[in-house]
């Protein structure tokens, strides 16, 4: 009858991982996640903040021209 494959792994000897292995695991993960974020910071977040800023700009470039603050609800009707 044949064994159970988990107990055959079991059974089977594992070499020790190099001495560099961690070394090297670490510096592969630690350059992925640098250029994800990198990517995440330049594609979403700066396009987000430049966006929240010239919104600001322009209200206050409304405002310093008009006078007064324009109505939030009063832009959606136009």
């Amino acid at each position: 009858m044949s064994r159970d494959f988990l107990e055959q792994l079991s059974e089977l000897d594992v070499p020790a991982p190099p001495v560099e292995f961690d070394r090297q695991f670490r510096r592969r993960l630690n350059h992925a996640l640098l250029l994800q974020q990198t990517l995440d910071l330049v594609v979403r977040a700066m396009p987000w903040a430049m966006l929240q800023l010239a919104r600001a700009l322009i209200g206050a470039i409304d405002y310093t021209l008009t006078g007064r603050f324009r109505d939030p609800d009063e832009q959606s009707k136009i």
